[in-house]
């Protein structure tokens, strides 16, 4: 009759698993949200706050105008320029082809963001989008208790944060962790199954 043996996780194991993880956090990628959908789009008569306002929308999430380009665009422009409707001052050039993809860019002064249609009187009649990011700088503050001692110089802990990958601490005995980014289900599935490996790992595999 066989006995359980314990295996401690080894700096290499670690180290494999860790570059896999970080791999695959490379290549997740933020959602993306057609601006009104469903029953709705970039047009006079969707309510595009009210569409706003149901969704937390995160850094590296996108967003897809689809609208008639003979009779709209899409302007991004400064707070100003959102409440007085006016594309005078643009943050960037007018998008204009009636599928139009935008990145939401992290960083605190891209928090916020402001969309209007140009045509005359369009802004005025609702045709105006503010998008409110969030920050997401994780607190990764969760612990575990140490799964036994580990030999020196060994990682004793993850700590994985949103918007990057995994990283390797040496505090002894902590796993912390914190929102994965996120990305199609097939992607965070596979995210969180590299994820599970790592714990594993880290807290000893028994073996029957």
């Amino acid at each position: 009759m066989m006995e359980n043996v314990r295996v401690q996780p080894s700096l290499l194991a670690i180290t494999i698993i860790m570059t896999a993880a970080a791999a695959a956090f490379g290549t997740a990628s933020g959602a993306s949200y057609t601006v009104g959908e469903p029953g709705g789009s970039w047009d006079l008569r969707t309510n595009l706050t009210a569409w706003a306002s149901t969704i937390t929308f995160h850094p590296a999430d996108q967003l897809v105008f689809k609208y008639d380009a003979s009779a709209h665009d899409v302007v991004e422009v400064t707070h100003a320029g959102y409440r007085s409707c006016s594309a005078a001052s643009p943050v960037s050039a007018a998008l204009r082809t009636g599928s139009d993809a935008v990145r939401l860019d992290g960083g605190a002064s891209r928090r916020r963001r402001y969309f209007i249609c140009s045509t005359p009187g369009h802004c005025a009649a609702g045709m105006k989008l503010e998008v409110r990011v969030t920050d997401d700088d994780a607190e990764c503050t969760n612990r575990l208790p140490p799964p036994g001692p580990a030999p020196p110089g060994a990682p004793s802990g993850i700590t994985i944060c949103s918007g990057g990958p995994p990283v390797v601490i040496m505090t002894p005995g902590v796993v912390s962790y914190g929102a994965a980014p996120r990305s199609s289900s097939a992607g965070l599935g596979s995210v969180l199954a590299t994820v599970v490996m790592m714990v594993s790992l880290l807290l000893g595999l028994a073996i029957v």
